[in-house]
């Protein structure tokens, strides 16, 4: 059976409760800042059903290098996590709304589903960063030419 992973929009979308156990990272749970999310949260917390894991040095890595080869730089370290520990935690479930994380989870060949988005990434994208002035095109994003 795959593993429920959440990054931050299923808790405010207070999608803890549809599932017996779900998989996350302590990084999700900081992110989670309204007070209703935080409540039904605390709630699941205690409970037992929401489970913090922690990402490998070698998923971190092998997440990190797939960031450089499509040049997405905006993805946070949260993004990140997430990303590590569907990768330790395979056959998974990632459910979030984040496009440049859905991108990533293409790549790493990882399941996902969309909360609240009636869209989700369904070809994964690498980018390239064009200079509005002189059209200068580089893989980072440094606003400068």
């Amino acid at each position: 059976m795959e593993k429920i992973i959440f990054d931050t929009a299923p808790f405010v979308a207070g999608l803890e409760n549809s599932f017996p156990k779900i998989y996350t990272t302590q990084d999700v749970i900081q992110e989670v800042k309204d007070s209703v999310s935080r409540h039904l949260l605390s709630l699941a917390l205690d409970s037992g059903k929401i489970i913090i894991l922690k990402p490998s040095r070698n998923s971190l890595e092998t997440v990190k290098r797939k960031i450089k080869e499509v040049n997405d730089f905006s993805l946070s370290e949260t993004d990140i996590s997430v990303a590590a520990i569907a990768l330790d935690s395979k056959p998974c479930v990632v459910f979030t709304d984040d496009l440049s994380l859905q991108n990533l989870l293409i790549i790493l060949g990882i399941n996902f589903t969309s909360v609240k988005l009636n869209k989700k990434a369904v070809v994964s994208k690498k980018f390239i960063y064009e200079c509005k002035y002189c059209g200068y095109k580089t893989k980072y994003n440094n606003n400068t030419c």
